[in-house]
């Protein structure tokens, strides 16, 4: 009787054992796998020469899925997305706020979401188009999967990116791999990070490089994080070396070098992200754009209360020496509509430099 037993637990072992080899083949064959470069679609038409002065904005819109009173299990929340009337209400509320940017020359979002279960298999590309016309977006891909975790409510089917917005017409557009990535299997559930790049002329006849970047976050990412920097430090200072012009906005998921909690305002509760930026990721000579006053994402554990929810300040641009920042502002949403707050620059190319 007990050699049955052992019998039967075993082939239940082995039958387990056998499923879940099943179902990592058929994730690992179907895993994402982009080309390290990729050439976006852009508009048709001559190319722009842009302007000596310009405007940007950064936000990452959280998938319309992060406002105020989500929380989000991948960081010790329960809640997987809103209720499809909170969704709605989000995704509202922050396209009439991205109606707010139609001013701007470039428009930087992260977490667009073009089919998935977390924003209810909602077409956020259409939606954003909907109300920014006359711009045309480059939309890299960097998360797609079917998210099996929570096992009793799955994340499901993910489909998302990041754009760049803008009236202007590109030289090119490209999605740019970060040749870095989590050890497999964990990878085949998660982002694989990159950075879109535009390239436009200038009247001096240098290009201007315009970067969205959204890089690894969670706290065993900080060796990722490391070699998305190395690559992305690789590339600007060749390019301003050439004499072009650059800019990186995005969401860094770090605090630039400068970041000083006790300049924040009171209804804040700052707090500093171990291992940011280090100091030596720029040149002394280059420019981290950011608000001081404000922080830029919240902590999802909990739904946000002001004053008490912990949050730090991680999306902000870094510009090329021969870039004069004229303003940079943070709009304060008090994270009603995602859990980041957008960030505002207007910048002067600078001729004649390098």
């Amino acid at each position: 009787m007990v050699r049955n037993l052992i019998k039967r637990v075993l082939f239940v072992l082995l039958l387990v054992v056998l499923v879940l080899v099943g179902i990592l083949g058929w994730f690992t064959l179907r895993e994402f796998n982009p080309p390290l470069i990729t050439d976006l679609q852009k508009a048709e038409g001559k190319s722009s020469v842009v302007g000596d002065s310009l405007s940007l904005v950064t936000w990452n819109i959280g998938y319309f899925g992060l406002g105020e009173e989500m929380d989000f299990f991948y960081e010790g929340g329960k809640m997987v997305r809103p209720t499809k009337e909170l969704y709605l209400r989000y995704r509202q509320e922050a396209l009439i706020r991205i109606s707010t940017f139609k001013d701007a020359d470039f428009i930087m979002l992260q977490e667009v979401d073009s089919v998935a279960k977390r924003s209810w298999y909602d077409n956020q590309l259409i939606a954003i188009d909907s109300v920014l016309p006359g711009f045309t977006g480059s939309f890299g891909l960097n998360y797609v999967a079917w998210v099996p975790i929570p096992l009793t409510e799955p994340m499901g089917k993910v489909r998302a990116g990041l754009s760049i917005y803008s009236k202007l017409v590109p030289l090119s557009a490209k999605r740019i791999s970060f040749e870095s990535s989590y050890e497999w299997p964990i990878r085949l559930f998660q982002l694989k990070r990159c950075f879109v790049e535009q390239r436009y002329m200038t009247k001096t006849g240098k290009e201007l490089v315009v970067i969205n970047t959204h890089n690894s976050a969670f706290d065993d990412a900080t060796e990722l994080r490391e070699k998305e920097l190395s690559t992305l430090k690789e590339l600007i200072v060749e390019e301003y070396r050439k004499g072009n012009y650059v800019i990186i906005g995005g969401d860094w998921n770090q605090n630039p070098p400068p970041f000083d909690t006790t300049k924040v305002l009171s209804h804040y509760n700052p707090r500093l992200i171990e291992h940011g930026i280090p100091d030596d990721f720029i040149p002394s000579d280059w420019v981290y754009a950011f608000d001081p006053e404000h922080t830029t994402n919240r902590d999802v554990r909990t739904p946000y209360k002001e004053g008490i929810t912990k949050s730090s300040l991680i999306d902000f641009f870094v510009l090329s020496p021969n870039i004069k920042l004229v303003e940079v502002k943070t709009i304060p949403t008090g994270f009603r509509e995602t859990d980041h707050q957008p960030v505002t620059i207007k910048v002067i190319l600078r001729p004649g430099q390098p």
